[in-house]
């Protein structure tokens, strides 16, 4: 069992872990002893931990992919790994796609990176980063030509994964391959039905009862594949301001929701957009009813891809007892393209294309 698990540590040792091309993130790995790196699948953890890797002596570094077939028979034994790193003089472990608590107790080195698809909570021991998909500022530093209107048509067509944002092959091949490659088939067939239900208030119950109507699934399966998909951040439910009962389901990226689904117009997809935008921020926010997001800041967030100034000055009047009722003081209006502004008593309406107005989501 010991031979074994040296020649695997020896193999990952000897293994060549470049990488040809890297798109620089605006993430990256801290200085500090003990790092937490995950994010959901193909967010571009791998490639962001083996770019810094390639700053520092190879023979001082081992990097364990436990996402590599040999793991199928054989183990590696934490005090296997410590008397590498001592014999060898190892200064950065890192374990990619690691399964938390593989180990009982994490090897002792002198730099630590996990990465992994979930957070765990190693107490005060790791710092944590979270590696998200590609935000519209990313993505239009991928790319190398092209004016803001044809970038931001790009982007709506290919999404937030990073790899589609550099490849030349057609998108309907690449998501496949991202899904086949990443699921299950169980997990495909629930994947298509919450792209289904992108932007829509809807439960876990609600999610079941659809899918056993189109293919055969237990009540234990689907809530234990949709809490997995929670924790690797493929949904997330959005809570609603009015009604803490009721919360909004959103897919990771609207560019493969639409690739699942018939049902995923426009502005379904430019509100998941926005929505996406300001988890990617950091933005706190909840559903107001159907009229947009509330911040914490208690700004409003209103898609409106194409709405005149005209057309939405007249909506603002209907639902300003809304606005008032919840003390609001600013509203934003996301459009494609259109720019306004206008103020009904002390309310403040601003209308930015999405690309303008995600520059000042950047700048806080």
């Amino acid at each position: 069992m010991l031979k074994l698990s040296m020649q695997l540590l020896e193999y990952f040792y000897d293994r060549n872990n470049e990488i040809s091309t890297y798109h620089q993130r605006k993430f990256t790995i801290p200085n500090v002893k003990k790092l937490l790196l995950y994010g959901s699948p193909a967010s571009g953890k791998t490639s962001l931990v083996l770019d810094y890797l390639s700053n520092y002596d190879e023979e001082k570094l081992l990097y364990i992919d436990f996402k590599d077939p040999k793991f199928h028979f054989r183990d590696i034994m934490e005090e296997d790994i410590e008397g590498f790193i001592e014999a060898n003089e190892i200064e950065i472990l890192v374990l990619d796609h690691y399964q938390h608590y593989y180990f009982e107790i994490l090897p002792k080195v002198r730099k630590l990176i996990i990465v992994s698809a979930i957070h765990c909570d190693y107490q005060n021991e790791f710092e944590y980063l979270n590696l998200p998909l590609l935000d519209y500022e990313e993505f239009f530093s991928f790319q190398k030509r092209g004016t803001e209107t044809q970038i931001f048509n790009l982007f709506l067509k290919q999404g937030t994964l990073p790899q589609l944002a550099i490849s030349t092959a057609p998108k309907e091949q690449m998501f496949l391959n991202f899904i086949e490659s990443h699921f299950n088939e169980s997990e495909q067939k629930l994947l298509t039905i919450l792209a289904h239900f992108n932007g829509a208030t809807v439960t876990t119950f609600q999610l079941y009862s659809y899918a056993k109507e189109r293919y055969k699934i237990s009540k234990d399966l689907i809530y234990k594949q949709i809490k997995s998909f929670e924790e690797k951040s493929i949904i997330n439910f959005i809570f609603d301001s009015y009604d803490t009962k009721k919360k909004k389901l959103l897919f990771f990226d609207f560019a493969l929701a639409k690739y699942l689904t018939l049902t995923q117009t426009f502005p379904r997809q430019f509100e998941t957009m926005i929505a996406l935008s300001l988890y990617k921020h950091n933005i706190s926010f909840k559903t107001f009813g159907s009229l947009g997001y509330l911040t914490k800041e208690n700004n409003l967030i209103i898609p409106a891809p194409f709405e005149s100034e005209e057309i939405f000055w007249k909506k603002a009047h209907g639902k300003f007892f809304n606005y008032k009722k919840m003390g609001l003081t600013k509203i934003y209006i996301i459009t494609v393209t259109n720019t306004y502004e206008f103020k009904i008593e002390d309310i403040e309406f601003e209308a930015l294309p999405f690309y303008e107005w995600i520059v000042i989501n950047d700048e806080h």
